[in-house]
Parts: structure tokens; C-alpha cells; sequence
């Protein structure tokens, strides 16, 4: 399956955009026209390793400032009105996936974290 196959399984669950980039940079995947940069990526990447940078700054997707509600080990959520996004770190990528009013924001996140389970499981 081709990376595209991931991202379409996450907008299977309902969400309307997805990308998979490498963790150096890279697009791997993308399905729904995502509005993002390589750029706004390496920033959500960098929340990881630095939170409070990221919390301080907020999130900025699409040129759209996304406040950012929470960061754990694996997983950076981000609201901005009624839409808002869920980013999963694995050993070699991050997923983001954007959702809105029309998608619970817990089964959107289920969605995106389901699939970082997946690709850390078989090492990606």
C-alpha cells in the first residue's frame, strides 16, 4: 500500500484531510487537500521535544493559528473555532489529521492515534 492508502483510511474515519511526512522532513502521504508546510510541520514536530514552545506560540496550520489544547508523549491536539487537528508522532514520521464541526474531536483523534499504533508497531 502506498502511504496515500494511510492517509485515506484516517478520512475513512470521517476527518476531511491527512498527511504523513517524515520525521527530517519529506512528504510521504497526503489525502483530502491538506493546508500544510513543510515548514508548520517541523514546527508541530519541534512541540514535541519543546512544549512550552509550541504552547506559547500555538499552532499555526494553513496559515491558520490553531490553539494548542494538549501535548503527551505522542500526540499534539489543536482547536480553532469548530475545526481543529490531531498530530501523532512515530519513530520515523508524524501524522497530522484535520477535522471539523462535523467530526467529534475524540474520534478524530482516535482515527489519527489508531494509525501512529499501527506504524510504531511495525517500526515506521
Amino acid at each position: 500500500m502506498s502511504w496515500n492508502g494511510y492517509t485515506d483510511k484516517i478520512l475513512a474515519a470521517g476527518l476531511k484531510s491527512a498527511v504523513i511526512y517524515g520525521k527530517k522532513g519529506g512528504l510521504w502521504g497526503a489525502s483530502g487537500n491538506p493546508a500544510i508546510t513543510a515548514q508548520e510541520v517541523t514546527t508541530i514536530v519541534n512541540g514535541f521535544s519543546n512544549p512550552n514552545g509550541l504552547r506559547a506560540t500555538n499552532a499555526k496550520v494553513g496559515g491558520v493559528k490553531y490553539i494548542v489544547l494538549q501535548i503527551t508523549e505522542n500526540a499534539i491536539y489543536g482547536k480553532q473555532g469548530t475545526n481543529g487537528f490531531c498530530a501523532t508522532l512515530t519513530n520515523q514520521c508524524v501524522i497530522v489529521g484535520f477535522y471539523d464541526k462535523t467530526l467529534q474531536p475524540g474520534k478524530a483523534n482516535i482515527a489519527v492515534e489508531n494509525m501512529g499504533d499501527y506504524l510504531r508497531e511495525n517500526n515506521y
